[in-house]
């Protein structure tokens, strides 16, 4: 009598098929986070080499002492570092630079007793990053991050598929079996 185990049809897996199909599920897997730790490690070990120099930036309503005006350009570059002002106006005047202060992180914060509060200003910065292979780890490190919670949906469907796939082929395997007796 043949095994229920050991039958083989064309597209029919078998319980002994199962741990192997688990395994190379897990090892996709595996590679992904593997992926994602060494697009992490590689983009923030990028040195910061590339250089730009931003003239004129307007900063509307420069009005308060709590909020930081962040320039536009710190978020499409990697490994953003070295923010330094090189001149900042209100349009006519040049703004002193005991009137505000720079952040590392990119951004302007007014003092309270700037007499150009309340009016739009116009900074020119200098900033230090890292280039185009930063910039791609950084979006690979992104992409894998919004599709950490897709990647576990299709893993619970890809093993209740391989269960459901084993169970349909050792029951039907079973049915049949029995009506020819």
């Amino acid at each position: 009598m043949r095994s229920i185990l050991s039958a083989k049809k064309k597209g029919q897996l078998t319980l002994g098929d199962a741990p192997t199909v688990v395994l190379v599920v897990g090892l996709l897997f595996l590679v992904m986070a593997t992926v994602a730790l060494v697009g992490e490690k590689f983009g923030a070990a990028m040195p910061s080499d590339n250089s730009k120099t931003v003239v004129n930036e307007t900063l509307t309503a420069v009005n308060s002492t709590a909020v930081t005006y962040v320039v536009n350009t710190q978020d499409t570059h990697c490994n953003y570092e070295s923010f330094t002002v090189v001149a900042a106006n209100n349009g006519s005047d040049v703004i002193p630079t005991t009137n505000y202060s720079v952040s590392s992180t990119g951004g302007l914060t007014a003092t309270g007793t700037s007499e150009w509060n309340n009016t739009n200003w116009n900074a020119t910065y200098s900033i230090n990053y890292a280039g185009t292979a930063c910039n791609v780890t950084l979006d690979l490190q992104t992409e894998i991050g919004n599709n950490t919670s897709i990647a576990g949906i299709v893993l619970t469907i890809a093993l209740v598929g391989i269960v459901l796939t084993i169970l349909m082929g050792v029951f039907l395997g079973v049915n049949k079996k029995a009506s020819r007796i």
